[in-house]
């Protein structure tokens, strides 16, 4: 979604510039999902290096018509999962106060109902559209510059000639939008949401 597509036979085949692409499209988006479940950055660091390990060993058993965001998600939720039940992962969350028992037993149960499904992500990606056709213009393209583009609010200020304060106005108007519209799916979409 408003990104290049990168082409998943170039990946298959062991092209390393395809795999980059999809690593650098889908880093952010994976450590804002993993992080709302394992909320500590060196296991989230460690989930993200091993789903897309799995990502780039498994390629070849993989269908050409793979939906690649759909298969990173499941195998990173997998591997929350699989790190949540461990007990030794789960001992270093508690003796670091990050998370009690109770709270990890949450995200464990949370975790494993989430549909990371390509259809999941289809659906995603048309409520997203929608919601960007409903939103005011400016407010539209401030939106898809903040977090398609990875612009700034000051960038954005300056690109469009308004104040640092109109965009972030849009912003908030945009965010509320997107927090209602997708709200089932909030864990899939955090990076959204991210300030």
């Amino acid at each position: 979604m408003h990104q290049s597509k990168v082409s998943f036979i170039d990946i298959k085949s062991g092209d390393e510039h395809s795999f980059k692409m999809v690593y650098h499209q889908f880093y952010s988006r994976l450590y804002y999902f993993i992080f709302e479940f394992v909320p500590q950055h060196d296991i989230v660091e460690n989930i993200i290096q091993d789903t897309f390990l799995t990502f780039w060993n498994k390629r070849q058993e993989l269908r050409d018509d793979t939906n690649i965001g759909a298969y990173l998600f499941t195998v990173a939720k997998n591997n929350c999962l699989t790190k949540l039940r461990n007990q030794g992962y789960r001992q270093k969350l508690f003796v670091s106060h990050i998370l009690e028992e109770s709270e990890l037993d949450l995200n464990l149960d949370v975790l494993s109902k989430i549909d990371s499904s390509s259809f999941a992500l289809k659906e995603i990606e048309q409520i997203i559209e929608k919601t960007l056709e409903e939103l005011p213009p400016q407010c539209r393209k401030v939106f898809m510059m903040s977090r398609f583009r990875e612009m700034k609010n000051r960038e954005i200020a300056e690109e469009l000639d308004i104040s640092v304060k109109v965009v972030e106005k849009h912003m908030t108007k945009a965010l509320k939008s997107f927090k209602v519209a997708l709200k089932d799916y909030l864990p899939l979409v955090a990076y959204l949401f991210i300030q």
